[in-house]
């Protein structure tokens, strides 16, 4: 759900902050500068990706251990 999250954020939050700022300043008449704007959601979200690649990743060499019931209580999924 975080990676979701992260994701969204980089794409909108650049347009999200101007729009609010704008907002807040009362900016009227003024041209939304979509390019940039735009340039900027690109740089947050290759970022992003990058940071979830290797924050979130597993060693290909691991074992993996599915779900399973012991002693009435199931054990999550594991990488060993």
């Amino acid at each position: 759900m975080i990676k979701k999250i992260i994701l969204l954020l980089a794409i909108v939050g650049p347009f999200g902050l101007y729009f609010f700022y704008s907002w807040l300043r009362k900016l009227e008449k003024k041209k939304v500068p979509i390019v940039k704007l735009s340039i900027i959601s690109l740089i947050l979200l290759a970022l992003a990706l990058g940071f979830l690649r290797f924050y979130g990743g597993f060693d290909p060499n691991t074992k993996y251990s599915p779900a399973k019931y012991e002693n009435g209580k199931l054990k999550p999924a594991e990488n060993k």
